[in-house]
């Protein structure tokens, strides 16, 4: 919590020394800093965006929801948007074409005005359409404005032909006119168009029809991609004349329909010059319409036509709404059922993160979700099942806790010491209750037993019979001081049950203060004396306690000062390292090498032989039982008649 306070303090100190070097007038710095904030500013909306967009979303229902926005009613407005920009070009079109139809047609106007004034036909002469009169060449009367020689893009007057597609030509004042041609023998009549273009062409067209030239002051121009195009938009409010009287003949008055919302650009011309005929510029038209105007100019006038057509695409419409509006319901409802299904395994889990296992989801769905409820339910079961399971296990763990407890207490701790003899010790069970066992007895103020046994298997019931074995020694050497008698006193303990089970041991009684020593052996490794550096095997063969015989090995030595004596198990010997080879009888006495001299103590002795053992297996845990007695002989003074702690060594199992 302290560093998110530190990191938004300077946060907030870096925010506020940028914004006061912004606001400062410092050449670059002030740039860089206003730079910095606007970039700051940008991610910070982002961040923002994105942590409302995942809050928002959190919920499976708005994920679902928004989803079904994006796919199902988003793509609605898009395809709105694109059929309105489709139908604006369309309807572009359709200006541009109307456009070119009046064009054409005014232009055969004029082709007809120019023929009939060439035969002398004498009917009423249009009031925006002027005439010049050649003969031979030259203007013999007419328009002021018509060239003073017959124009050489007319061709020969007795050959000129009308023409047939619109030509513009610039008039003395720069503006553009159309003319036509016709002539007959060495007469000829020139037909100019004299009135407001603009205003005829609009009125054939239905639409307003603005020509201008590139140059014009009111011509507004935006370059796309390296072309000028020009715009000059005329308002309903501004039309002169005649373009005002056709707007009233189709407008209503109503806003949006009524307003000439739609504008389309066209290239026209070329501007010629009217007596070469070279073409000197282009033109630009700007067309202006309003969508009932379109609308009006696009379909038929026959209203029994127009009424079937509406109501087809209404009956269309309508079923395609239907069909929308069940797949809007479709939706709703598989959002909601699957909300409802996530709301439920949501609360399940908490339920079950809660401690309670019991908890179920009804499962009647036949989908993916129904699996997925129905492995939920099969998961908690066997959660329960486990936890019950866990519980037992605790319980049986700590209990077999207890009874490792009262196997270490069973394991002596206060052994005999004083001037005459030295114990170091090491009792280390692979498992939570091993088979070893070991003990040193006080049988008189100069006698000990020193008794070392491994019972065969692992676990509570070797443990058992480890107590048992304990418990059946220390009764049989107040009854008796004969090792053999012992064992085989022993041997009857172990064969009293229906389970067959092994114990080796090796008994030795110790008279301290005459240092006479006998071994006896029942199955059990070899004994080790060490004396002035010299190792000696002591290796005794016997049957072991619960075998199929009863013959024990038995040696007696007598002991010199200094003496060192090792007891082992085989779990020290059969040690393996990571490939599976034990450790071994000659590595036991390799190293034991050399410990008898100089006077090394008991624990001395202990330690180089677990530092070998060690360092052979490496890393690889034990696989069975491992415990040492050593036992350092200081002479024939005797021991004191106090109890000690040794140099024990209780290790937890790995």
């Amino acid at each position: 919590m302290k560093t998110s306070l530190r990191r938004a303090l300077f946060v907030v100190l870096g925010a506020a020394l940028t914004l006061a070097l912004a606001l400062a007038s410092i050449p670059y710095v002030s740039l860089i800093a206003q730079l910095t904030l606007g970039a700051g500013a940008v991610v910070l909306g982002l961040w923002l965006a994105w942590k409302g967009y995942r809050s928002y979303l959190w919920k499976v229902s708005r994920r679902l929801a928004f989803s079904y926005f994006l796919i199902g009613m988003l793509p609605i407005p898009i395809v709105l948007l694109l059929l309105g920009v489709g139908s604006y070009i369309l309807a572009g079109f359709f200006l541009g074409h109307l456009y070119r139809d009046a064009e054409v047609d005014l232009q055969a106007d004029l082709g007809r005005d120019a023929e009939e004034q060439l035969d002398g036909y004498q009917a009423a002469r249009p009031a925006d359409v002027s005439f010049a009169l050649y003969r031979n060449g030259r203007k013999t009367g007419g328009a002021a404005e018509a060239p003073a020689q017959w124009p050489a893009w007319a061709g020969k007057a007795g050959d000129t032909a009308p023409l047939r597609q619109p030509r513009f030509f610039a008039r003395p004042d720069g503006k553009p006119t159309l003319m036509a041609a016709a002539g007959r023998g060495d007469r000829g009549v020139l037909a100019l168009f004299s009135g407001n273009l603009d205003r005829a062409i609009s009125r054939r067209a239905g639409l307003w029809v603005t020509i201008r030239r590139p140059d014009d002051p009111d011509v507004i121009r935006i370059e796309i991609l390296n072309m000028k195009i020009p715009l000059r938009r005329i308002r309903k409010d501004r039309q002169p004349g005649e373009a005002a009287t056709l707007f009233k003949e189709v407008s209503r008055g109503e806003a949006v329909w009524d307003d000439p919302l739609l504008w389309w650009a066209e290239v026209s011309g070329p501007l010629r010059d009217p007596v070469s005929g070279r073409g000197v510029q282009l033109l630009t038209v700007v067309l202006n319409s309003t969508p009932r105007n379109v609308l009006h100019q696009l379909f038929t006038s026959a209203g029994e036509i127009d009424t079937s057509v509406w109501v087809s695409l209404l009956v269309f419409a309508a079923l395609l709404f239907d069909v929308y509006a069940v797949a809007t319901g479709m939706a709703v409802f598989m959002i909601f059922s699957l909300s409802r299904a996530v709301n439920r395994m949501s609360q399940a889990t908490e339920a079950v993160r809660g401690g309670d296992f019991t908890t179920r989801i009804p499962a009647r769905r036949q989908d993916q979700v129904g699996d997925l409820q129905r492995s939920f339910n099969e998961m908690a079961a066997n959660l329960e099942t486990l936890v019950a399971a866990a519980a037992q296990k605790e319980i049986l763990e700590n209990e077999i806790g207890i009874a490792r407890d009262v196997q270490k207490s069973l394991i002596p701790r206060d052994l005999p010491g004083g001037e005459g003899v030295e114990f170091a010790t090491l009792f280390e069970p692979s498992a939570a209750i091993g088979g070893d066992y070991f003990d040193v007895l006080r049988l008189s103020e100069d006698e000990l037993a020193v008794i070392i046994a491994d019972v065969s298997g692992h676990g509570l019931s070797t443990g058992l019979r480890m107590a048992m074995l304990k418990a059946a020694l220390l009764i049989l050497v107040e009854q008796t001081r004969e090792p053999e008698d012992i064992l085989r006193r022993l041997d009857a303990v172990v064969r009293n049950g229906n389970t067959r089970v092994f114990v080796t041991a090796t008994l030795t009684l110790i008279n301290l203060r005459t240092g006479t020593l006998r071994i006896h052996n029942a199955g059990h490794p070899p004994t080790y004396l060490l004396r002035g550096g010299e190792i000696e095997e002591i290796l005794l063969p016997g049957s072991p306690l619960g075998g199929l015989g009863r013959t024990y090995g038995r040696a007696e030595r007598t002991l010199h000062r200094g003496d060192v004596l090792i007891w082992l198990s085989d779990g020290l010997i059969e040690a393996t390292n990571a490939s599976g080879e034990p450790f071994g009888y000659d590595a036991v006495l390799k190293a034991l090498q050399g410990t008898g001299k100089g006077g090394n103590n008991a624990a001395d002795v202990r330690n180089r032989l677990l530092a070998a053992v060690d360092r052979y297996v490496g890393d690889e845990p034990p696989s069975d039982d491992r415990t040492l007695v050593v036992m350092r002989y200081r002479g024939r003074a005797g021991v004191t008649g106090e109890m000690r702690v040794a140099d024990l060594a209780v290790a937890s199992p790995s």
